[in-house]
């Protein structure tokens, strides 16, 4: 067996900071070259994120200012999941919260991890059909986004041009294209 499969061994365990969505972990290793290490780690509880697509094949993709990057960055409805939730429920609920719409047709595309090097935390992806506006959007008080519908054509140049970096918006391209979907849309 290689060195960069085998486990590390955990001797120790800290956490330094947690709220509810985040918990900065420090962990105290031994390497499989029997060197000791601090790693310090980020869990991240788990979110889900929406692929909609209308009776067009557009994908409803938001414009959303990111502090962290301070920057507006293109992405998809989503969010983390409530302790309790399923990442169905939250996916249904954060379509209807922050863009006004439900859907009657709901498929898993699948889940990635967000940056296995410094966080345990997952996304999951849904496609969303056949949609509906069915409310007023409610978005947290915090967040100011809109939404715009684009073509698969916009996503894949916006993609080419580095114009979108949003590890969800990039894993959907991917599921979709896995899958061949794109083919299947008018």
């Amino acid at each position: 067996m290689t060195l960069s499969r085998r486990r590390w061994q955990l001797l120790s365990e800290e956490v330094v900071y947690q709220d509810r969505w985040v918990r900065v972990v420090l962990a105290e290793v031994r390497l499989p070259t029997g060197r000791r290490y601090t790693y310090t780690a980020l869990h991240r509880v788990p979110g889900a994120a929406v692929v909609a697509l209308n009776e067009r094949g557009e994908l409803l993709i938001q414009e959303e200012y990111r502090y962290p990057l301070d920057a507006v960055v293109y992405q998809m409805p989503g969010g983390l999941v409530e302790p309790g939730e399923s990442p169905l429920a939250a996916a249904r609920r954060e379509l209807l919260e922050e863009t006004g719409y439900e859907a009657d047709e709901w498929s898993p595309l699948g889940t990635v991890e967000d940056n296995p090097g410094l966080l345990r935390g997952t996304t999951t992806l849904f496609l969303a059909r056949r949609l509906r506006p069915a409310d007023t959007p409610t978005p947290d008080p915090d967040e100011f986004v809109t939404h715009r519908w684009r073509s698969p054509e916009w996503l894949r140049r916006h993609i080419v041009a580095g114009k979108v970096q949003d590890r969800v918006v990039l894993a959907a391209y991917a599921f979709l294209t896995a899958r061949g979907l794109w083919e299947e849309m008018p």
